[in-house]
Protein backbone atom coordinates (compact mmCIF):
# COMPACT_ATOMS: atom_id res chain seq x y z
CA UNK A 1 0.00 0.00 0.00
CA UNK A 2 1.37 3.40 -0.99
CA UNK A 3 1.14 6.14 1.62
CA UNK A 4 1.70 9.83 0.89
CA UNK A 5 3.96 11.93 3.11
CA UNK A 6 5.35 15.47 3.10
CA UNK A 7 8.87 16.37 4.17
CA UNK A 8 9.09 19.77 5.88
CA UNK A 9 11.41 21.74 8.10
CA UNK A 10 11.09 24.61 10.54
CA UNK A 11 14.40 26.50 10.69
CA UNK A 12 16.23 23.29 9.78
CA UNK A 13 14.41 21.07 12.31
CA UNK A 14 13.03 18.53 9.82
CA UNK A 15 9.99 16.27 9.91
CA UNK A 16 7.90 13.76 8.01
CA UNK A 17 4.23 14.83 8.07
CA UNK A 18 1.28 12.60 7.23
CA UNK A 19 -2.49 12.97 7.11
CA UNK A 20 -3.49 10.08 9.33
CA UNK A 21 -7.25 10.59 9.05
CA UNK A 22 -7.69 6.92 8.12
CA UNK A 23 -5.33 5.74 10.90
CA UNK A 24 -3.36 3.59 8.46
CA UNK A 25 0.15 4.66 9.47
CA UNK A 26 2.11 2.52 11.91
CA UNK A 27 3.30 4.16 15.13
CA UNK A 28 5.65 1.44 16.26
CA UNK A 29 9.11 2.62 17.39
CA UNK A 30 10.66 0.35 14.76
CA UNK A 31 8.66 1.94 11.93
CA UNK A 32 9.36 5.47 13.17
CA UNK A 33 13.09 4.85 13.59
CA UNK A 34 13.20 3.33 10.11
CA UNK A 35 11.37 6.10 8.26
CA UNK A 36 13.38 8.78 10.12
CA UNK A 37 16.69 7.08 9.27
CA UNK A 38 18.69 9.46 7.06
CA UNK A 39 20.35 6.65 5.11
CA UNK A 40 17.70 3.93 4.84
CA UNK A 41 14.48 5.93 5.19
CA UNK A 42 13.07 9.36 4.34
CA UNK A 43 15.10 11.04 7.09
CA UNK A 44 14.00 13.45 9.78
CA UNK A 45 14.26 14.55 13.38
CA UNK A 46 10.75 13.19 13.87
CA UNK A 47 7.40 12.26 12.35
CA UNK A 48 4.05 14.03 12.77
CA UNK A 49 0.64 12.35 12.44
CA UNK A 50 -2.26 14.76 11.81
CA UNK A 51 -6.02 14.24 11.79
CA UNK A 52 -9.22 15.97 12.84
CA UNK A 53 -9.96 15.27 16.50
CA UNK A 54 -13.25 13.34 16.71
CA UNK A 55 -14.74 15.14 13.74
CA UNK A 56 -14.47 18.66 15.24
CA UNK A 57 -12.44 21.68 14.22
CA UNK A 58 -9.54 20.81 16.51
CA UNK A 59 -6.64 19.10 14.71
CA UNK A 60 -4.85 16.34 16.56
CA UNK A 61 -1.05 16.47 16.28
CA UNK A 62 0.89 13.42 17.44
CA UNK A 63 4.65 13.98 17.33
CA UNK A 64 7.33 11.33 17.73
CA UNK A 65 11.09 11.79 17.89
CA UNK A 66 13.26 9.74 15.57
CA UNK A 67 13.71 7.11 18.31
CA UNK A 68 9.93 6.60 18.55
CA UNK A 69 9.42 8.51 21.80
CA UNK A 70 6.48 10.92 21.98
CA UNK A 71 7.02 14.63 22.61
CA UNK A 72 5.77 18.17 21.96
CA UNK A 73 7.55 20.07 19.19
CA UNK A 74 7.30 23.81 18.54
CA UNK A 75 8.87 23.77 15.08
CA UNK A 76 6.76 20.74 14.28
CA UNK A 77 3.65 22.65 15.31
CA UNK A 78 4.47 25.40 12.82
CA UNK A 79 4.97 22.84 10.06
CA UNK A 80 1.72 21.15 11.07
CA UNK A 81 -0.20 24.41 10.73
CA UNK A 82 1.26 25.03 7.28
CA UNK A 83 0.47 21.44 6.25
CA UNK A 84 -3.09 21.62 7.63
CA UNK A 85 -3.75 24.88 5.79
CA UNK A 86 -2.38 23.68 2.46
CA UNK A 87 -3.94 20.20 2.63
CA UNK A 88 -7.41 21.30 3.73
CA UNK A 89 -7.37 19.92 7.28
CA UNK A 90 -8.05 23.44 8.59
CA UNK A 91 -10.98 23.95 6.22
CA UNK A 92 -9.14 26.81 4.54
CA UNK A 93 -8.79 28.72 7.81
CA UNK A 94 -5.46 30.34 8.61
CA UNK A 95 -6.19 30.25 12.33
CA UNK A 96 -6.54 26.82 13.88
CA UNK A 97 -6.29 24.91 17.14
CA UNK A 98 -4.22 21.78 17.71
CA UNK A 99 -4.42 19.14 20.40
CA UNK A 100 -0.75 18.41 21.09
CA UNK A 101 0.68 16.74 24.16
CA UNK A 102 -2.68 16.94 25.90
CA UNK A 103 -2.92 20.74 25.48
CA UNK A 104 -4.90 22.92 23.09
CA UNK A 105 -2.47 25.18 21.20
CA UNK A 106 -3.35 27.90 18.70
CA UNK A 107 -1.58 28.50 15.41
CA UNK A 108 -1.91 31.08 12.66
CA UNK A 109 -0.55 30.96 9.11
CA UNK A 110 0.76 34.45 8.35
CA UNK A 111 0.82 34.30 4.53
CA UNK A 112 -1.00 32.65 1.63
CA UNK A 113 1.42 29.76 1.12
CA UNK A 114 2.01 28.64 4.71
CA UNK A 115 5.67 29.64 4.78
CA UNK A 116 5.45 31.78 7.95
CA UNK A 117 3.52 30.57 10.98
CA UNK A 118 2.86 31.88 14.51
CA UNK A 119 2.18 29.24 17.15
CA UNK A 120 1.45 29.11 20.86
CA UNK A 121 3.42 27.08 23.40
CA UNK A 122 2.54 26.71 27.08
CA UNK A 123 4.93 26.87 30.00
CA UNK A 124 4.16 23.49 31.54
CA UNK A 125 6.86 23.59 34.23
CA UNK A 126 8.09 26.78 35.90
CA UNK A 127 11.78 27.46 35.39
CA UNK A 128 14.10 27.24 38.38
CA UNK A 129 17.78 28.01 38.80
CA UNK A 130 20.07 25.12 39.77
CA UNK A 131 23.68 25.23 40.88
CA UNK A 132 25.40 22.01 39.88
CA UNK A 133 28.72 20.61 40.98
CA UNK A 134 31.59 22.99 40.24
CA UNK A 135 29.33 26.08 40.45
CA UNK A 136 27.79 25.27 37.04
CA UNK A 137 24.49 27.16 36.65
CA UNK A 138 21.52 25.83 34.67
CA UNK A 139 17.83 26.67 34.51
CA UNK A 140 15.27 23.87 34.28
CA UNK A 141 11.61 24.00 33.33
CA UNK A 142 9.38 23.08 30.43
CA UNK A 143 7.38 24.32 27.45
CA UNK A 144 5.59 21.05 26.73
CA UNK A 145 8.80 19.07 27.20
CA UNK A 146 11.60 19.54 29.79
CA UNK A 147 14.53 21.83 29.01
CA UNK A 148 17.81 22.67 30.69
CA UNK A 149 19.13 26.12 29.77
CA UNK A 150 22.81 26.98 30.14
CA UNK A 151 24.09 30.49 29.40
CA UNK A 152 27.63 30.38 28.00
CA UNK A 153 30.12 33.00 26.73
CA UNK A 154 29.93 31.75 23.12
CA UNK A 155 27.44 29.08 22.08
CA UNK A 156 29.27 28.63 18.77
CA UNK A 157 32.28 27.19 20.60
CA UNK A 158 30.37 24.61 22.67
CA UNK A 159 30.77 20.89 21.92
CA UNK A 160 27.00 20.44 21.92
CA UNK A 161 27.05 16.70 21.41
CA UNK A 162 29.39 16.02 24.33
CA UNK A 163 28.18 18.70 26.75
CA UNK A 164 24.54 18.27 25.80
CA UNK A 165 24.65 14.55 26.39
CA UNK A 166 26.37 15.05 29.76
CA UNK A 167 23.68 17.44 31.01
CA UNK A 168 20.80 15.53 29.39
CA UNK A 169 21.67 12.44 31.47
CA UNK A 170 22.51 14.14 34.79
CA UNK A 171 21.36 11.80 37.55
CA UNK A 172 19.40 14.45 39.46
CA UNK A 173 17.12 15.06 36.44
CA UNK A 174 16.41 11.39 35.70
CA UNK A 175 14.48 9.38 34.72
CA UNK A 176 12.87 12.00 32.48
CA UNK A 177 16.04 13.79 31.45
CA UNK A 178 15.81 16.98 29.42
CA UNK A 179 16.63 18.74 26.18
CA UNK A 180 19.66 20.99 26.66
CA UNK A 181 19.96 24.52 25.24
CA UNK A 182 23.21 26.48 25.14
CA UNK A 183 22.65 30.24 24.98
CA UNK A 184 24.88 33.24 24.37
CA UNK A 185 24.09 36.90 23.85
CA UNK A 186 25.78 40.30 23.67
CA UNK A 187 23.12 43.03 23.66
CA UNK A 188 19.41 42.67 24.46
CA UNK A 189 18.40 44.16 21.11
CA UNK A 190 20.50 41.66 19.15
CA UNK A 191 19.49 38.08 18.23
CA UNK A 192 20.27 35.50 20.90
CA UNK A 193 22.29 32.48 19.73
CA UNK A 194 20.82 29.11 20.75
CA UNK A 195 22.08 25.58 20.09
CA UNK A 196 20.12 22.55 21.28
CA UNK A 197 20.83 18.92 22.10
CA UNK A 198 17.48 17.16 21.72
CA UNK A 199 16.33 14.30 23.88
CA UNK A 200 14.89 11.52 21.73
CA UNK A 201 16.99 12.55 18.74
CA UNK A 202 20.12 12.32 20.94
CA UNK A 203 21.97 14.80 18.77
CA UNK A 204 22.17 18.52 18.07
CA UNK A 205 19.32 19.70 15.85
CA UNK A 206 19.36 22.79 13.64
CA UNK A 207 16.57 24.38 15.70
CA UNK A 208 14.24 23.59 18.58
CA UNK A 209 10.98 25.50 18.99
CA UNK A 210 10.25 24.50 22.58
CA UNK A 211 13.91 25.23 23.33
CA UNK A 212 13.66 28.75 21.90
CA UNK A 213 10.46 29.31 23.87
CA UNK A 214 12.18 28.09 27.03
CA UNK A 215 15.18 30.33 26.41
CA UNK A 216 12.85 33.30 25.98
CA UNK A 217 11.22 32.57 29.33
CA UNK A 218 14.56 32.21 31.14
CA UNK A 219 16.05 35.38 29.64
CA UNK A 220 12.91 37.37 30.46
CA UNK A 221 12.59 35.96 33.99
CA UNK A 222 16.23 35.88 35.11
CA UNK A 223 18.11 38.30 32.83
CA UNK A 224 15.59 41.14 32.45
CA UNK A 225 15.12 40.66 28.70
CA UNK A 226 12.01 42.22 27.10
CA UNK A 227 8.94 40.11 26.34
CA UNK A 228 9.83 40.11 22.64
CA UNK A 229 13.19 38.83 21.39
CA UNK A 230 14.81 37.25 18.35
CA UNK A 231 16.70 33.96 18.38
CA UNK A 232 19.24 32.82 15.80
CA UNK A 233 18.94 29.08 15.22
CA UNK A 234 21.77 26.77 14.24
CA UNK A 235 20.11 26.43 10.84
CA UNK A 236 20.55 30.17 10.25
CA UNK A 237 16.90 31.24 10.53
CA UNK A 238 15.58 33.83 12.97
CA UNK A 239 12.75 32.77 15.29
CA UNK A 240 10.67 35.47 16.97
CA UNK A 241 9.61 34.95 20.59
CA UNK A 242 6.86 36.79 22.46
CA UNK A 243 6.22 36.05 26.14
CA UNK A 244 2.53 35.75 27.09
CA UNK A 245 1.53 37.20 30.47
CA UNK A 246 -1.84 37.57 32.19
CA UNK A 247 -1.99 39.79 35.31
CA UNK A 248 1.82 39.65 35.32
CA UNK A 249 1.71 35.84 35.48
CA UNK A 250 3.65 34.01 32.76
CA UNK A 251 1.34 31.74 30.75
CA UNK A 252 3.21 30.78 27.62
CA UNK A 253 5.05 31.89 24.52
CA UNK A 254 4.23 32.80 20.93
CA UNK A 255 6.78 31.46 18.45
CA UNK A 256 6.92 32.81 14.88
CA UNK A 257 9.14 31.44 12.16
CA UNK A 258 9.40 29.59 8.84
CA UNK A 259 7.66 26.38 7.84
CA UNK A 260 9.16 25.06 4.61
CA UNK A 261 7.95 22.22 2.40
CA UNK A 262 10.94 20.31 1.01
CA UNK A 263 9.25 17.57 -1.03
CA UNK A 264 6.35 15.13 -1.13
CA UNK A 265 6.49 11.42 -1.80
CA UNK A 266 4.93 7.99 -1.47
CA UNK A 267 6.12 5.29 0.87
CA UNK A 268 5.73 1.73 -0.36
CA UNK A 269 4.89 -0.17 2.81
Amino acid sequence: MKMVFTKMHGAGNDFILVDDSELKWSRSPEFIAGICDRHLGVGGDGIIYLRKNDGGDVIRMDYYNSDGSGAVCGNGLRCSASFAYRKGLSGGKKRMVFLAGGNLLSAEVKDDVGASVRTELLVTESFRKYELEGAEIVYKGGAGVPHLIKVVPDAEKVDVRREGRRLRFLEQFQPEGANVDFVSFTEKNRPVVVRTYERGVEEETLACGTGCASVGVVLHSFFDFPRKLSILSRGGDILEIEIIKECNILKGVFLTGPAVTVFEGELCN
